[in-house]
This record gives C-alpha cells, sequence and structure tokens, in this order.
C-alpha cells in the first residue's frame, strides 16, 4: 500500500513548476484516484504554486502537502511570500469577465469540496476533495 502522505517543496520558478509537481501526480496515480478527480486535484496545485510564485514574491520553496484519509484528499499549499489580498480575491465571488485573470481561486472553490485561504507569514490554502465511491468491476 502506498503512503498516505506526500510532501513536495517546489522550488518558486515558473519554468520548474510541472516538473516540480510529478510526485502529486505520482501519488494519486499510487492510489487509483479516478482521472477526473486527479486532474481537478493537479489543476488546483498547479493554480495555487503559480500563484505564489507569480503573486508571492518570496524566493523560498512553495509547500506543498497530501493527505489521504478515509477517502478524502487533503491538500495544503503554503508559500512565504506576500500574502493575498482577501478583500480582492475571494475563492467564493464569481470574478468580472470582463477582467482578465484572477478566476484561478474561484475555480479552485469549484474543483474543491472546501477551500479555506489564510494568512500567516505568506498565503496558506487547505483544500478537501471527497473521492467518488469506488466501483469495483470483477
Amino acid at each position: 500500500m502506498p503512503p498516505s502522505n506526500l510532501h513536495v517543496r517546489v522550488p518558486a520558478s515558473a519554468a520548474r513548476l510541472t516538473q516540480s509537481i510529478e510526485p502529486v501526480r505520482a501519488f494519486l496515480r499510487a492510489h487509483k484516484i479516478d482521472d477526473r478527480t486527479a486532474r481537478d486535484i493537479l489543476f488546483c496545485v498547479h493554480e495555487s504554486c503559480a500563484n505564489a510564485i507569480k503573486h508571492g514574491g518570496s524566493d523560498e520553496d512553495v509547500d506543498v502537502r497530501l493527505s489521504l484519509a478515509e477517502g478524502v484528499v487533503h491538500l495544503f499549499i503554503a508559500d512565504r511570500g506576500r500574502g493575498l489580498d482577501l478583500n480582492r480575491y475571494d475563492p467564493h465571488r464569481q470574478p468580472s469577465l470582463a477582467k482578465s485573470g484572477g478566476r484561478g481561486l474561484y475555480v479552485m472553490a469549484c474543483l474543491m469540496d472546501d477551500i479555506e485561504i489564510s494568512l500567516d507569514g505568506g498565503t496558506e490554502i487547505r483544500m478537501v476533495k471527497r473521492l467518488p465511491p469506488r466501483v469495483d468491476t470483477p
């Protein structure tokens, strides 16, 4: 049985982002997470890290943690940057279609079952994804 926890340090480099989160893909595959759910989770990890790299202003690695327990994936992504303006970026408020950008948090909130953002010397995003029941085929 694969480990139920994963910790990845993602360098603050947009050029290395996709390669750096490959262990997340491997973790989801090892746990036989269905393709659609895995794509949703990978999008959220990628988007969170991309936001941290682009907007955080820190040269420190982005901390990515996943855990799987009782059919629920818990994600934690944290950076040590300047933090989000939570009045401006509310993940539960649909962004204006007239503006470019600013949709990532909203899409993440739509894809995940729960999202919580806090500021603590940077931005911390906690997300929860409940896995669909597995259908065993003979």
